[in-house]
C-alpha cells in the first residue's frame, strides 16, 4: 500500500490541479493535461526540457563513467585475488554507506578554491589559478561519479566472481590471447553484473537532486531539482507529479533503448564479430556526441576518449601478465583513495579551528564540544536515529514474514509480489518520495505527525531488502527440520520461533542492521515526507548547504559515521559467520540476493 498507493496518487495527481492557499494538497475535480502542457512549455528551449535533456546528459555520462572505473577493479578482484578478497570488500562497503549527503558536502572541502588541494597545486605552479569546479555541471559529474560507483562495482564483482575460471582456461588452450579471451569470454559472461551495475547507478541518479543542489549550484540543475522546487517550495504538487511522470517515462525510454541497441549489437555480434564491434563503437561515438552536445568537436572528442579505453585495454593484455596485474592493482589504489578523499577530509576538517567548514585554520576539537550546544543539530540526530531505528524494526517483521512466505508458500502471488520488490529497489527515490506526500498530506492525521511519516518513508525500500535477504537464507536452506517439526505435533508458530527464525536469525539480523543504516542515511524521502517543524540529520544538513557551514556538521558525521561502520561491520561478520562467501556477502550489502 504504501508503495503501489503513492506511485498511482502520483500519476493522478498530475492530472489534478493545485488547490490555491492549501499547503500541497491536490483536487481531482477537473482532470487535465495542462500540468503536462506547462512542463513542456516551450518545447526544446523551455526550461524544463532543457533541464531534463542536460539531466539525461549527466545521468548517461555518470553511469558510463562508473562501468569504465568500476569494471577493472571489480575483474581484479573477482579474478586475481585470492587472499584479503573479504577486507577490499569492504574497504569498498565502507563509503557506499557514509552519509550519503555528508560525503557529497565533503567535496565542497575537497574542491574548495582556498581548500589545501587548492593551494598545494598553486604552490607546486601546476595551477595558474585557484580551483574553479564548484558550482558547475563538473562539480555535479565528479559527486555523481562518486556517489554511485560502489552500486557500479558490487554487481559487476558478484557476476565476474561467480564465472567458471574453466572457461577462461579452455579459451587459453584453444591459443586464444588474454585481450580476445575477455572479449569473447568474460565479457559476455559478465553481462547480468554490467546489466544490474548500470540499473542500479542509472536509475537513481537520473532522479537525484541532492548532488545537484550541494555542488552544481544554479549551473547544476538536474530535473529532480524542478520535482524537489514544485513540492517543496512552489507548493504546487500537481505541477511537480507531471514533472515526475514525465522525468519516469524518460527514464524508461532511455532503458528501453539502451535494451534494444544491446540486443541488436549482441545478434550483429553473433554473425560477425568485427561488425557488431564496429556497430558498437559507432553507438558509443553518438552516445558520446549527445552526451557532450552534438557537435564535431563532441564527436572527436568522443573518438579520442574511446580510443583511449581502447588502447588501456589493449595495453594491459598484451603486456606480460604481472605487468598487466600490476597496471590493474594501481588503477584499483586510483580508484580507493577517490573513494577515500572525501571521507578523509570530512573526519580531518572536524578538527578545524575555523567557523568555516572548508577553509583549513589548523588543529582544535572544540567543535566535538560546541556541536552539542546545537539544539537544532542535535534535535536532528536524535530524530534520525529514532527514525532509523523504528524503521529498522518494521522492516525486520514485514521483511521477515514476507521473505519466509515468498520461500515456503511459493505460488501465481510471488510473480506480482517480485515484481512489486523489484520495483521499490528500482523506482527513482524521488517518485517514491512524491507519490509518500501525497498521500500523507491526503490522508492527514497521524500519517503527518511526529516521526510516524519517517517511519513508514525509511521503511519501504528497506523492507524490500530484508525481504530479499531473508529469501535467499529460506532457499538454501533444507526444509527437513520444519517438516519433522509439524510431524512431532508442533504448530505452525512453535515451528517458527523454534525451528526457521533460530535458522534464519543470521540473516534477519544483518537485514535490520542495513536497514539501519539505509534509514539513517536517507536523505530524498526524508525531505519530502518529514512532518513540519521535524528535521533529520540529512535534511539539516541539507538546509545548512547554501549558508556558512561549520565543522560542527563535519565532528557529528565523523561520530555517526562510526555508527554506520559499526553496523556495517556486525552485519558483514554475521553474515561470514552464516557460512556466506564472499560475492554473496557482497549481493547481500547492495540489497540484492
Amino acid at each position: 500500500m504504501f508503495f503501489v498507493v503513492p506511485v498511482v496518487l502520483v500519476v493522478v495527481a498530475s492530472f489534478g490541479s493545485k488547490i490555491e492557499g492549501s499547503a500541497g494538497r491536490v483536487t481531482y475535480s477537473n482532470l487535465s493535461l495542462d500540468n503536462y502542457r506547462e512542463a513542456l512549455e516551450g518545447g526544446f528551449d523551455g526550461t524544463f526540457v532543457k533541464v531534463l535533456l542536460q539531466g539525461m546528459r549527466t545521468t548517461i555520462l555518470g553511469t558510463l563513467l562508473c562501468l569504465v572505473i568500476a569494471f577493472p577493479l571489480a575483474y581484479l578482484l573477482a579474478t586475481r585475488v585470492k587472499r584479503g578478497k573479504g577486507f577490499v570488500l569492504a574497504l569498498l562497503a565502507i563509503p557506499f554507506f557514509t552519509n550519503f549527503l555528508i560525503r557529497t558536502l565533503a567535496w565542497r572541502i575537497v574542491l574548495a578554491p582556498k581548500g589545501f588541494i587548492s593551494n598545494t597545486l598553486l604552490d607546486w605552479g601546476l595551477l595558474d589559478g585557484r580551483l574553479d569546479v564548484l558550482d558547475s555541471r563538473l562539480g555535479v559529474q565528479i559527486g555523481v561519479v562518486y556517489n554511485y560507483l560502489p552500486l557500479m562495482i558490487f554487481p559487476l564483482f558478484v557476476a565476474l566472481d561467480r564465472l567458471e575460471i574453466t572457461h577462461r582456461e579452455a579459451s587459453k588452450d584453444l591459443f586464444a590471447n588474454r585481450l580476445r579471451t575477455f572479449l569473447q569470454i568474460t565479457l559476455p559472461l559478465s553481462a547480468s553484473g554490467i546489466i544490474a551495475g548500470t540499473m542500479l547507478v542509472f536509475v537513481p541518479l537520473a532522479g537525484d537532486y541532492v548532488t545537484a543542489n550541494v555542488l552544481g549550484g544554479t549551473k547544476g540543475n538536474m530535473p529532480g531539482n524542478l520535482v524537489a522546487t514544485q513540492f517543496l517550495q512552489s507548493q504546487n504538487p500537481s505541477l511537480g507529479a507531471a514533472i515526475a511522470v514525465i522525468l519516469i517515462l524518460s527514464i524508461l525510454a532511455v532503458a528501453a533503448i539502451g535494451a534494444i541497441v544491446v540486443k541488436v549489437v549482441r545478434q550483429v555480434a553473433r554473425v560477425d564479430h568485427r561488425a557488431g564491434a564496429a556497430l558498437l563503437t559507432t553507438l558509443l561515438l553518438l552516445i558520446g556526441a549527445f552526451v557532450l552536445k552534438p557537435s564535431v568537436s563532441s564527436l572527436v572528442f568522443s573518438f579520442l576518449a574511446l580510443a583511449l579505453v581502447a588502447g588501456t585495454f589493449w595495453l594491459v593484455a598484451n603486456t606480460p601478465e604481472r605487468v598487466g596485474d600490476s597496471l590493474l592493482r594501481a588503477w584499483s589504489v586510483v580508484v580507493l583513495v577517490f573513494l577515500y578523499l572525501p571521507i578523509a577530509f570530512v573526519v580531518a576538517h572536524s578538527f578545524n579551528d575555523n567557523k568555516a567548514l572548508e577553509v583549513w585554520a589548523g588543529f582544535s576539537t572544540r567543535w566535538y564540544g560546541e556541536m552539542w550546544d546545537n539544539s537544532l543539530l542535535i534535535d536532528s540526530v536524535k530524530s534520525s536515529l529514532s527514525a532509523a531505528v523504528v524503521a529498522a524494526l518494521i522492516s525486520v517483521v514485514l521483511g521477515t514474514f514476507a521473505g519466509v512466505a515468498l520461500a515456503r508458500r511459493p505460488g501465481k502471488w510471488t510473480v506480482a509480489f517480485m515484481a512489486i520488490l523489484l520495483l521499490v529497489l528500482t523506482t527513482p527515490e524521488i517518485v517514491e518520495a512524491t507519490g509518500m506526500q501525497i498521500q500523507f498530506v491526503s490522508f492527514g492525521g497521524i500519517l503527518r505527525e511526529g516521526l510516524v511519516p519517517l517511519w513508514i518513508g525509511q521503511a519501504i525500500f528497506s523492507i524490500a531488502v530484508v525481504t530479499l535477504i531473508v529469501r535467499a537464507r529460506m532457499q538454501g536452506m533444507d526444509d527437513s527440520l520444519e517438516q519433522a517439526a509439524n510431524d512431532l505435533y508442533a504448530t505452525p508458530v512453535q515451528a517458527f520461533r523454534q525451528i526457521t527464525l533460530p535458522l534464519i536469525a543470521p540473516a534477519v539480523l544483518a537485514g535490520g542492521l542495513l536497514a539501519f543504516t539505509f534509514a539513517l542515511d536517507n536523505v530524498i524521502i526524508s525531505d519530502f515526507v518529514r512532518a513540519p517543524g521535524t528535521n533529520t540529520f540529512p535534511t539539516y544538513v541539507l538546509g545548512q548547504v547554501k549558508t556558512v557551514r561549520k565543522p560542527d556538521i563535519a565532528a557529528m558525521a565523523t561520530l555517526l559515521l562510526g555508527v554506520t561502520l559499526l553496523s556495517l561491520v556486525l552485519a558483514a561478520v554475521v553474515l561470514r559467520r552464516s557460512g556466506e562467501d564472499s560475492s554473496k556477502v557482497a549481493a547481500t550489502l547492495t540489497g540484492g540476493s
